[in-house]
């Protein structure tokens, strides 16, 4: 009698210590953080204060033969998780199938930044955020759309406001 007792009390104690252990549900809930993608603004570089909406631009990763296609004053793009580097191609008066090698008018901007992988939870897994963001732009020249690039937060880890100022 009294060895039954101990073994349901110790059953009970295996029991509790894994509920403990239990996440409370596995469906990654929509308020959960994830892996934030870069917000850029679109400005008037004759008045920098000002949006100024952008039409029929795609933006794509350097070897992609497609892009997203879009018309705005404020665009999100998805960084890579798996490098330290995103080479896109911001191209103008185009459409999303980019596989033509002469495109209208074309800027390549290179962001580099520093990755840390968080642990979020057994049902949502990793978010990736991402620091010391630097940019580089290549091929600079008169013909070039953009004017300026301005970033204004380093550290990518929210997609409430802009990380970098484009103006043209």
């Amino acid at each position: 009698m009294k060895s039954s007792a101990l073994l349901l009390l110790g059953l009970c104690f295996v029991a509790l210590f894994a509920l403990q252990s239990c996440e409370r549900d596995d469906i990654c809930a929509a308020t959960t953080p994830t892996t934030p993608q870069l917000i850029l603004r679109f400005y008037d570089a004759e008045n920098p204060s000002e949006f100024k909406a952008v039409s029929s631009l795609v933006v794509a990763e350097v070897g992609a033969s497609t892009g997203i296609e879009f018309t705005g004053d404020s665009l999100a793009i998805p960084l890579r998780t798996d490098t330290d580097l995103t080479a896109f191609r911001f191209i103008v008066n185009a459409t999303s199938d980019i596989s033509d090698d002469n495109p209208i008018n074309e800027d390549l901007v290179n962001l580099e930044y520093t990755r840390t992988e968080d642990y979020v939870s057994k049902a949502c897994g990793f978010r990736t955020t991402y620091d010391q963001l630097r940019l580089a732009r290549d091929g600079q020249d008169d013909g070039s759309w953009i004017q300026d690039v301005i970033i204004q937060n380093t550290t990518i880890d929210n997609e409430i406001s802009a990380h970098i100022r484009i103006l043209h």
